[in-house]
């Protein structure tokens, strides 16, 4: 199991969107520092996974999430096949617990059910007014952090 060194990495994933980072940067950066990973790197390597890959797929925030996984439990250059069982066993963890919540990984979906239409430029100009992606930011973080904290190494 893992202690976090910042208790508060929902409330910091939903502050980072306010600030106007994107769903996928804002969970990767909420939790780089527990894995020493540099804000500048994090925000990069996240930035294309916004918006489900900028085409309305696998959602951002689960996208940001599973990076994060992928830092915790990835194998790394040591081919462990255990290590890589335990990374995929934890993403579907994961993407069950988001699909529980959310009905689907897909941005288009997550929005079309709430009535954003995801082709239309005009609505998504306005979709940080209307907060959606800071509640999907949430439940990703708040299902994140329980795994982390909950979960074996």
């Amino acid at each position: 199991m893992l202690k976090l060194k910042d208790a508060n990495k929902v409330k910091k994933a939903i502050d980072l969107s306010m600030k106007g980072y994107m769903c996928s940067e804002s969970i990767v950066m909420a939790f780089a520092d527990e894995f020493d990973l540099d804000p500048e790197i994090a925000t990069r390597i996240s930035g294309g996974f916004a918006g489900g890959m900028a085409q309305g797929k696998t959602c951002g925030a689960v996208c940001g999430a599973i990076m994060i996984i992928g830092l915790k439990y990835g194998a790394g250059l040591v081919r462990n096949q255990y290590a890589k069982d335990r990374c995929f066993q934890i993403t579907q963890e994961f993407s069950h617990r988001f699909i529980k919540r959310r009905k689907t990984l897909e941005c288009g979906q997550i929005l079309a059910m709430n009535n954003i239409n995801p082709t239309d430029p005009e609505e998504m100009k306005h979709l940080r007014e209307k907060k959606l992606c800071d509640k999907i930011i949430k439940d990703a973080a708040q299902i994140l952090e329980d795994i982390l904290l909950n979960e074996d190494p």
